[in-house]
Formats: structure tokens, sequence, C-alpha cells
């Protein structure tokens, strides 16, 4: 299992605090190592303006759901720690599978509370075989999608995501686009330790 994939829950779909000196150190080595990881196949079309419209294959992917009072970094850590568990064994092969890129987190705003469900791109080794996972609240399940997104740099926060939602729903709209407006996904790619040529991105599904 690549070492920083603890990592991953703060600069993904949203950050989560290291709970161990441990993790954090073997997340230090990103530093250095900069490693690539398999990433979710997609087909893509420029739409204009920086964004593209992108058409993600049916591959299954692993999900934990959340309903929270907010979209707070606490939330995203507990289901990133159930997803990562899962693909470090606690599964019905006790496979220990590599990490990948994408994370998303799905936001939906529904009353006073905020609907959240982050997945995690099961790679292709494991596509036609998927271990099962042991925990209820962890399951596997299939997408294919097409999106509108585009990427932006930096370290993202709660405040710095729901700006790049709102700007890119309000540049979707400019352009005359059809979307699904009611949710957006938060979607990240590198290691808290990775301080250059960060990949970040919110996703609108097309209608």
């Amino acid at each position: 299992l690549a070492v920083i994939s603890l990592a991953f829950c703060t600069a993904s779909a949203s950050p989560a605090v290291f709970e161990t000196a441990y993790q954090a150190v073997r997340s230090f080595s990103s530093l250095v190592s900069d490693p690539t990881y398999e990433e979710a196949p997609y087909t893509h079309t420029d739409v204009g303006n920086g964004i593209q419209e992108r058409t993600y294959a049916d591959k299954k992917w692993a999900c934990t759901k959340k309903i929270a009072d907010e979209d707070a970094e606490s939330e995203n850590g507990d289901m990133f720690w159930r997803l990562f568990q899962y693909i470090n064994g606690e599964n019905s092969q006790q496979k220990k599978m590599e990490m990948t890129v994408p994370v998303t987190t799905e936001v939906k705003h529904v009353n006073d509370k905020v609907n959240l469900e982050m997945c995690f791109f099961i790679g292709q080794e494991y596509q036609s075989s998927v271990p099962e996972p042991n925990n209820v609240k962890v399951s596997v399940q299939p997408a294919a999608r097409t999106i509108y997104t585009r990427t932006l740099g930096g370290y993202m926060d709660k405040y710095k995501w729901e700006q790049e939602a709102a700007s890119l729903k309000e540049e979707l709209t400019s352009l005359g686009l059809s979307f699904d407006s009611s949710k957006y996904y938060k979607v990240g790619y590198d290691s808290p330790f990775k301080w250059w040529n960060r990949r970040n991105e919110v996703w609108y599904v097309k209608a």
C-alpha cells in the first residue's frame, strides 16, 4: 500500500486530522517521492474558460455516507478512515489495495443538514472481483457519469470549496450548460505533503 495513503484525507475530498506521529512520518515521504496513483479513467472535451466535460467509465467505487450538521473536517475524516480501513484489509478477501485517485465527496444540502458521501475509486486490478467491505457503513457501488469541472491548485478548506462550487456554478450557467445544481463534488488528488502542482476540482453532474 502506498506509504502516504493516510495522508489523502487532508488534501482530497476534505481534510482530516492525522491522529498519530507515525502517520505523519509515513506521509512525509511524499515530499521526496511524489508518487503517481492510478486514476479513474475518463475522456474529456474542453467547453471553454478552462472547463472540461468529462465522461467517466462505468467502474466500481467504495463509498460511505454521513448526514451532518455541516460539511466539517471531522465529518470527512470519519468517512475517509472507514474507506482507508477497507482498502487496508478490512474486507472479505483481506486484500490491501493501493490508494487511487480521485477521492470524491458528494455534498448535498437538505434543509438544515448536509448529506455527504465519500468514495474511493477501486483500482483496475480489483474491478472484476471486488472484495466486500467488512464495515456495513461501506458499500461498493458502480458509477458512470458525465461531469463538468475545472482544476485549481493550492490547499483547500471548507470555505474555498464552497467558493469554488459557487463560482463554477455561475460559470456553467453563463455558458448555458445543463447540470444538476442541487449537489456538487469536492474532488482531491494529492497528499497534504505535496506542496506544489496540487490538483483540486469541484464537479457538477451533467443533466
